[in-house]
């Protein structure tokens, strides 16, 4: 993390604020953080605008006792990124919302610090009908789409994902894993493993396991490119890809092939809940050396995942299905869903990736050595 970009306050200036209650959200290139107060006072200053992105170690406000002194400060914006006069004059806010009305925002006077124009620049343009429409400043406007700016997360799996697929050749194998075993394992042990572990551990929980131990033997998979080089990594780091409100976030599994089944499924689980809670922390978000992204829960078949830069391989999930298959002459339903790895070919040919394939599908098929 370099840069944050404060997402809302929780105090307002003046207001008292507890040791360790909620002070403002900030968001960072891989999720939403929020930042608890040091320590117990006033909010003497906000120094961070909302929308505004800062560099790691910038002050963001200060808190003291009532009437106490403020600190004078180089610049009032202590370090903030966006409203230097030679960058954007346009406030990320400002800008999202001239884009919702098609209106031509750099072609306001800014009433901000440096000439920059604010939200409420814009919106009195538009109140007062004197903006600008896009396609008058030669640009175009769909008056039936809404024009939404990416920032944070978005915007940084954007930018990551589509500068990745430019430059490494995504190769996609898959096979069709049969479940059923493992189903019928979980059904008769559910009611011990709750009353052992507190949770029972589901087909993804499986899935990591069975990755972790089957990466030991295909360290080539377990690496990434960096400056023309292949990094193998010596631990085994399973990034675990989370839907959330503000968009996808891989958290990462630290050490999986040091863990057992129990463990993982517990490491998901709380995972899950923090990302949705907006409470991973950002060394909770790195270090991951293979990914896993499961759209099983939403009803997807199969699908080929995107390589996460410098990652060499990512493992897509698809939703288990009753089907029938042939055992000897005839028909039986079987629990199967399809596992998809997406490689960079600069790393590893398919040959290999392929053999890693067969040998998670035996081990899944045949769990005993993962159980609990």
């Amino acid at each position: 993390m370099e840069k944050g970009r404060i997402v809302e306050w929780y105090i307002d200036e003046g207001q008292s604020v507890d040791e360790g209650q909620l002070l403002v959200s900030v968001e960072t290139d891989k999720t939403v953080v929020d930042v608890n107060s040091p320590l117990g006072g006033v909010l003497l200053k906000r120094v961070a605008a909302v929308d505004g992105e800062y560099d790691v170690g910038d002050v963001l406000a200060w808190i003291g006792k009532a009437g106490e002194a403020v600190p004078d400060l180089p610049d009032e914006k202590a370090g903030v990124t966006d409203p230097a006069p030679s960058g954007p004059r346009v406030t990320p806010v400002a800008q999202r919302l001239a884009d919702r009305h098609g209106v031509d925002a750099e072609a306001l006077a800014g009433s901000g610090p440096d000439g920059r124009v604010t939200k409420e620049d814009v919106q009195r343009a538009i109140d007062s009908g004197t903006a600008t429409p896009l396609s008058a400043a030669g640009g175009s406007v769909d008056p039936e789409a809404e024009i939404i700016s990416l920032t944070g997360i978005r915007r940084t799996t954007a930018q990551r994902l589509s500068a990745n697929w430019a430059q490494a050749p995504h190769v996609s194998e898959g096979v069709e894993v049969d479940f059923t075993d493992f189903n019928a394992i979980q059904t008769r042990q559910e009611e011990t493993w709750r009353d052992s572990y507190a949770l029972v551990p589901g087909i993804n929980d499986l899935v990591l396991a069975a990755v972790a131990k089957v990466l030991q033997d295909y360290p080539d998979l377990n690496s990434g490119y960096v400056d023309g080089a292949m990094h193998r990594y010596r631990a085994i780091n399973l990034g675990v890809a989370i839907d959330t409100e503000a968009g996808l976030v891989v958290p990462v599994i630290k050490d999986a092939d040091r863990l057992d089944l129990v463990q993982i499924a517990r490491a998901v689980r709380e995972f899950a809940v923090k990302a949705r809670e907006r409470k991973l922390m950002p060394d909770e978000l790195v270090g991951a050396t293979f990914s896993i992204s499961n759209l099983g829960g939403l009803g997807v078949d199969w699908f080929t995942p995107v390589l996460n830069p410098p990652q060499c391989a990512i493992l897509g999930v698809g939703r288990v299905r009753r089907e029938p298959r042939c055992a000897g002459d005839a028909f039986v339903a079987r629990d199967v869903a399809t596992l998809v790895l997406t490689f960079d070919h600069r790393l590893v040919d398919g040959a290999p990736c392929a053999r890693f394939l067969g040998r998670l599908r035996e081990l899944i098929e045949a769990p005993d050595p993962l159980l609990p």
